[in-house]
């Protein structure tokens, strides 16, 4: 019964907490392991996100991060994600997420300009690793859709978009929207606030929300 209203609330919302789960290193894999076998990528599974010195990602910083998507730059971006809080005594530390078909079927209703900007230029999403001899690209609008024209996913980040590589008679009319776009997605009118406790497994689909 617990682990169907757990799916139910990921596939209606997009994201749900499991409270009360383990604190031992990789004790969430038993639980999520419940759900379907786990998919691997370049990160390994699992891996912790911590603050290190020089660091190759943002996560591995204590700064704060702007709401984003994970892995653009994959051609198949990972689905449903899972963070294990192990421990959070630190000062700050809040989480944020924000349904990002929510704040897409906004502009589609209020603003299809910008809507249809956003689904019909393709971004130039780039990952380059100095800790790995690999680099990773892939182009896709910020919004895909689906052959029923519903929402396929979002693709957003500010730490991996490359510069773009439109018709410069494009180009402004593309930033602009998205600037609207990010502005959405960074307002307080849609996003959730909450702090994870130790034993949380913070569940979220990674393809609609940031």
């Amino acid at each position: 019964k617990g682990l169907f209203e757990w799916l139910k609330l990921l596939h209606y919302y997009g994201f749900s907490i499991l409270k009360n789960a383990p604190t031992e290193k990789k004790s969430a894999t038993k639980v999520l392991n419940k759900i379907s076998h786990i998919r691997e990528t370049f990160f390994g599974t699992p891996f912790d996100v911590i603050n290190i010195p020089q660091p190759n990602n943002t996560a591995y910083t204590a700064d704060g991060l702007r709401n984003h998507t994970d892995l653009p730059y994959y051609e198949y971006a990972p689905g449903y994600q899972f963070l294990h809080c192990l421990i959070n005594d630190a000062k700050g530390g809040d989480s944020s997420i924000v349904d990002g078909f929510y704040v897409a079927n906004y502009l589609r209703e209020n603003d299809p300009d910008t809507y249809e900007i956003l689904i019909n230029t393709p971004v130039k999403f780039k990952d380059n690793d100095y800790t790995q001899k690999t680099i990773r690209i892939f182009h896709s609008p910020l919004i895909t859709l689906d052959k029923n024209n519903d929402f396929n996913d979002i693709r957003f980040s500010i730490a991996t978009m490359a510069p773009m590589e439109c018709h410069q008679e494009k180009m402004e009319k593309f930033y602009l929207a998205y600037r609207k776009f990010a502005e959405l997605i960074h307002h307080n009118d849609y996003s959730v606030k909450f702090r994870l406790s130790a034993g949380d497994i913070f569940s979220f689909n990674n393809r609609r929300t940031l």
